[in-house]
């Protein structure tokens, strides 16, 4: 069995009754430091830096007071994460029948989830692997199946009060050269310098963190595993966009065997990893030049990073051994509901904006493209695709314990990264000023700590195989 990873035990979460402030800085991996190290393969291990505090300033009503309201309150009432024995509510949808058993190791885990009745995508497929597809996920004992659109959690009751915030919140390789450091600096933020422009996220120290947070609610939520593609002993994989590296460090940790790839932008990711991990800059919409094919390319969060989804897909089925895995994980936007909460709210309003404004900048975001991941894999020519989603709710909305945990990461995840989220987006995109945006993020902010609005992010998995030789003659 492959190792778990302790990434959530308490022996690095514990807090004593008077730290509150260090209370959501411990999940970031204290024993991790990012560097800029030149060119081309940036190989590492983490080791140990002073993490930025996590959790940025919450906006309140006046846009003047946006970034002063100290978060240090925020994590007195949040739990510990911990390696869950379950998972989020999630649809399962096979889009071919006959993909093979899941890896025994990740079957094993327990795990809980909301199996709902959605039709199933169809399509026509030969020669697949002959075994029958096994759930692994177990209906939850006190939710009906439904559509993932009517998925309903029970909200807890509020009384009287709009807001929690006390309780829960608070290919080829490039050739690098020192202008590859020069971040662009805009409105206080910093962004990458290679092919400027084509990542409209902050690059910096501050969203690094929360990105290691969110790596860790995406382990919460999907019962501690990295991925849902059925492997088997990968000799060579790809993570794009790996970011800070660290989906890509503990791959790498768990198949020591494995030649494990991460590429990004900017540089930034940690400087000693396993000896089979390596990062390289590298942009995925050029030209895949990679010496040898891999057995799977994971791609998470990548909505709206590129301007040719399709042409990702057919690179990616390009690049991959017959047989081979391509897995995609990515959020909707906006927010949906399922009691309609989230109509008319500025929550709902800040996501149609982003995608708009990414839109115009020739980039799909959101659900514009995450709702096409299916479609466009199997023009691509993969098989056996199938589909899990699962929710990150708001806030602490749900009344289940461990959705509501999940929403309380999730609300501290969105008001860290919130400001980040729009800054460039709205001021490029749709031509706003800083101001207008601190507006928008006051209100935002307001909504996510409002625990009536029953809100969720739609979390899509998407993951399909290309077929063997064999298989491919008959397509």
């Amino acid at each position: 069995m492959h190792p778990q990873k302790s990434g959530f035990g308490n022996e690095r979460f514990e807090r004593s009754d008077g730290d509150n402030n260090a209370a959501i800085e411990e999940i970031i991996d204290n024993d991790r430091t990012r560097t800029s190290q030149s060119p081309i393969q940036l190989e590492s291990t983490r080791i140990g830096h002073e993490d930025d505090q996590i959790i940025s300033n919450i906006a309140r009503n006046d846009p003047t007071a946006a970034n002063e309201v100290a978060t240090n309150v925020v994590a007195s009432s949040l739990p510990a994460l911990e390696s869950p024995a379950k998972t989020t509510p999630t649809t399962e949808v096979s889009c071919q029948t006959g993909v093979g058993d899941h890896d025994d190791d990740h079957d094993e885990r327990e795990e809980r989830g909301l199996e709902l009745d959605q039709s199933a995508v169809s399509q026509e497929s030969s020669g697949a692997t002959g075994a029958q597809n096994e759930s692994i996920h177990e209906q939850h004992p006190a939710q009906e199946a439904q559509l993932a659109e009517e998925q309903h959690l029970e909200a807890e009751d509020t009384g009287d009060s709009d807001s929690a915030i006390g309780s829960d919140v608070e290919s080829g390789s490039t050739s690098l050269s020192e202008s590859i450091y020069n971040y662009r600096r805009e409105h206080g933020r910093t962004y990458h310098a290679y092919k400027d422009g084509k990542y409209i996220f902050p690059n910096d120290e501050r969203e690094a963190d929360r990105l290691d947070l969110q790596h860790h609610i995406f382990r919460l939520t999907f019962g501690n595993r990295l991925f849902f593609s059925p492997l088997q002993n990968p000799k060579h994989s790809l993570d794009v966009g790996t970011g800070t590296g660290i989906w890509a460090e503990e791959f790498a940790e768990d198949f020591p065997y494995c030649q494990v790839t991460g590429i990004n932008l900017s540089p930034g990711q940690p400087t000693l990893v396993p000896p089979n991990l390596k990062f390289m800059i590298d942009d995925a919409e050029d030209l895949w030049l990679y010496a040898e094919p891999f057995d799977f390319v994971h791609a998470r969060l990548m909505a709206g990073c590129f301007a040719d989804w399709p042409n990702f897909f057919r690179q990616a089925y390009q690049n991959l051994e017959p047989g081979g895995w391509l897995e995609v994980q990515d959020y909707g936007l906006p927010v949906k509901s399922s009691d309609g909460t989230h109509i008319g709210t500025d929550l709902y309003r800040w996501g149609e904006l982003l995608c708009e404004a990414s839109m115009k900048l020739g980039r799909r975001l959101g659900s514009d493209c995450s709702e096409y991941y299916v479609q466009w894999m199997q023009d691509a020519g993969f098989v056996d695709i199938q589909v899990r989603m699962f929710m990150w709710p708001s806030c602490g909305w749900p009344k289940d314990p461990y959705m509501k945990e999940i929403g309380r990461w999730n609300q501290v995840n969105i008001l860290d990264g919130l400001e980040g989220f729009c800054l460039a987006l709205l001021t490029r995109g749709l031509g706003w000023k800083k101001e207008e945006v601190d507006v928008l993020v006051a209100k935002v902010s307001n909504d996510l700590r409002n625990r009536k609005i029953h809100a969720y992010f739609p979390m899509p998995v998407v993951f399909g195989r290309k077929p063997l030789e064999r298989e491919a003659t008959f397509h």
